[in-house]
Formats: structure tokens, C-alpha cells, sequence
């Protein structure tokens, strides 16, 4: 997510125990992590190849005609009412949620119709705490919303704690999401919240109009102004080799475009101060590929994608970022490295100071075609 795969990714690790709470810098640099790491030029072939633009988060890679949730999970509802196990012919909410999302396969899923219903609860007992959750809202809702103006303040709360809120017109929803307990840049994960494998697990998601409190973030209130629909699932992990890939279209997106939007700002180019490492003048798309650069006090890596397959990249050895792409869209993920002297615990840095030379390592498989791309740019580090 790790934000996510994304899971939404985290920037450097999810593990977050060792943290002081007491550290502004951390808050601060989490909060600018959510923001980056949510850059995705997902959408690009509709614009490439119909005229029209989309940006979204989640992009739906494939619904197989045949496709029932496996019943690998208990849970419960708030409507309809509790049952032992995942049913397996597909939910309503299907038709929001797909079965495949982004290296994920969905397990259950519920819908909620405002303004009759503002909230929803799942309770479910999952296998592994690897899982993550799923969330669409449907035209209605998002067109309602408008941009700056949080209107559909939406609340997912896991096992007692609210992990994050989002809105229906906000970047972060347009399309369907997964998020886990990283949620709006947090470094944690489901275990920090006493998330167990073979332990039942209640999620909550609520949608309304926010209210203020002082020294409070804001939650849902009223949400009689709402009309519309909001599907909530759970999905867990398939193996990359076992995904359902979509067939190869006929006309690639073109991998330039794509990097265009990799900073979130259509236009601009693609950022790659500190050098770029481009599958197209590799000799394969796979293996291992090498960069030298001084290292900034923070490293900003820009990574895009037009094919399936997957990233890996390395500082001085040390693995600074990992991603998976899925489909033929096209899409950027934003990631970084700090050096050795950033005020955070040892385990967020490689350890090198500002100013050293070091060597990025980019380790890519699973390509059919030279569909990736990876900038390298000092970040703005506060």
C-alpha cells in the first residue's frame, strides 16, 4: 500500500513499534509519504486511447465471468443478518468491488445505501494478518463531492481503532481502493492492533457529513444529504504467479505519458534530477539494473509501469521499496530513501550519510515487454 500495494506501501518499513509518538518529524513525514505515495497515473489507456482522462486509485484489472468468492472467511453484517461463513455466490456489492484488485482475490463484501444506512460492520476471522480492505463508492456519491470541500467523510475503524478516513471525492476514492492499517501514511501494521491470525476481526466504516472537534480529527456525522452506494470487502493475497492477468491490448500506453503524471502534476517532466533507469534501453526488461549518485538526505524514487510485473529497488543493498503492477493501464508509485543523519530510528535509513556516493539497484521480473521506468530525484526532506 505499501499508503496500497497497495497494500498502500510504506515508505521504508511498516514496523513501527520502535517510533517514539512523541516524534513531530515522524507525523510530518508520514503525512507527506500518503500524499506522494498515492501518485498513480492509473486511467492513461482511456486517455491515450479514447480521447478522455481518468485518474484513480484501485483500477479494476479483471472480473472473471465465472468468479465466486472462496468462503475463507467467517463474518457477520450489520445488514443482512450474521451467517457462519463467506457465502459463496458473489455479493451485491460485486458489482463495486471485483473479485481481483490488485494482486488481492475479495473474500466477502457488503454494501451500505445512504442515507438509510451511514454505517457498516463486518466481522470476519482471516487466515493470515496480511490482509486488507476494499472500499468503492459509486457514481451518486462522488459526484456529490467536490474537490477541497470534504463532504462524504468516510471512517474505517479496526478493532477499536480508526486507521483512517478518506472522502468520496477525494483522490484517494475514485475507483476501488485496498488499504490496511498503513492507512493515510500511519507506520503500522494489523498486528499493532492486536490483529491475529485465527482471531475474529470487526471493521467498522461509517460515511457522513464531517464534524469538527477541538483537538479532535473529524468523523462522520449527518448523513441524510448523502444518496448513494459504498461497497466494503476484504481481500487477501494471491501469489504474483497465480493472479489473472488481463491479456495484452493491442496498443500499449505509452510509457512517456505515463511518467508525465508520476508527480501528480500532468505536464511536468518526469523527474529524474538524480539519473533514470528505463527498460527500454536495457538489453531485457528484466535482471538487475545500476545507477551511481550522490545520496540527498532524502531520495525520492519515481517508479511507472505499463505492463505486469515487478520492482524491486535497492540502496547500497539495502531494499528501499518493492512493487507489483498487474495490468496494462499504466501507473506511478512515488517511494524513497533517507540518509544516515534524517532524525528517524536506523531502521527507516540506509546508512549512508548526505553526500556519499552509492549504488541503486533495480531488480525487475515478470516482464513480457520493456514497460518500466524509475526516476531518481532529491525530495524536499523537513
Amino acid at each position: 500500500m505499501t499508503v496500497e500495494e497497495e497494500r498502500l506501501r510504506r515508505l521504508l518499513t511498516t514496523q513501527s513499534a520502535e517510533i517514539p509518538t512523541s516524534v513531530d518529524r515522524v507525523g510530518m513525514l508520514h503525512r507527506r509519504i500518503a500524499r506522494q505515495r498515492r501518485v498513480r497515473a492509473v486511467g492513461i489507456a482511456a486517455a491515450v486511447l479514447v480521447a478522455t482522462t481518468a485518474t484513480s486509485v484501485g483500477l479494476v484489472t479483471r472480473q472473471p465471468v465465472d468468479s465466486t468468492p472462496s468462503p475463507l472467511a467467517s463474518m457477520s453484517s450489520a445488514t443482512p443478518p450474521p451467517t457462519g461463513t463467506a457465502s459463496p455466490a458473489p455479493p451485491p456489492a460485486g458489482e463495486l468491488l471485483p473479485e481481483y484488485l490488485r494482486g488481492h482475490r475479495r473474500i466477502l463484501a457488503r454494501e451500505m445505501t445512504l442515507p438509510r444506512q451511514p454505517s457498516i460492520t463486518l466481522t470476519f476471522t482471516p487466515d493470515a494478518a496480511d490482509f486488507q480492505l476494499g472500499i468503492k463508492c459509486d457514481d451518486r456519491l462522488g459526484a456529490g463531492s467536490a474537490n477541497g470541500r470534504p463532504d462524504h467523510l468516510i471512517q474505517v475503524t479496526v478493532s477499536k481503532t480508526v486507521i483512517g478516513t478518506a472522502d468520496c471525492g477525494s483522490s484517494l476514492l475514485p475507483g476501488p481502493v485496498l488499504v490496511d492499517a498503513g492507512m493515510n501514511g500511519h507506520y503500522r501494521r494489523w498486528s499493532d492492533l492486536g490483529v491475529r491470525a485465527g482471531k475474529p476481526v470487526t471493521v467498522t466504516v461509517k460515511i457522513g457529513k464531517p464534524l469538527a472537534a477541538d483537538n479532535a480529527d473529524a468523523r462522520p456525522g449527518d448523513p441524510t444529504h448523502l444518496t448513494g452506494t459504498m461497497a466494503v470487502g476484504v481481500y487477501t493475497p494471491v501469489p504474483f504467479e497465480q493472479f489473472p492477468m488481463p491479456p495484452r491490448p493491442a496498443e500499449l500506453v505509452e510509457l512517456d505519458t505515463v511518467g508525465e503524471l508520476a508527480t501528480g502534476n500532468p505536464g511536468q517532466p518526469f523527474p529524474d534530477q538524480l539519473g533514470q533507469l528505463d527498460a527500454r534501453t536495457a538489453a531485457s526488461p528484466n535482471g538487475s539494473h545500476r545507477l551511481d549518485l550522490a545520496m540527498p538526505l532524502q531520495l525520492d524514487i519515481f517508479i511507472c509501469a505499463v505492463a505486469p510485473g515487478r520492482i524491486r529497488v535497492l540502496v547500497d543493498g539495502k531494499e528501499v521499496e518493492r512493487r507489483a503492477f498487474y495490468d496494462w493501464t499504466g501507473e506511478c508509485w512515488t517511494g524513497g530513501a533517507l540518509a544516515s543523519e534524517y532524525d528517524l530510528p536506523p531502521k527507516f535509513k540506509v546508512p549512508v550519510r548526505t553526500g556519499q556516493r552509492v549504488t541503486v539497484t533495480v531488480i525487475a521480473d515478470s516482464f513480457t515487454v520493456p514497460g518500466w521506468r524509475v526516476g531518481l530525484a532529491p525530495g524536499a526532506a523537513r
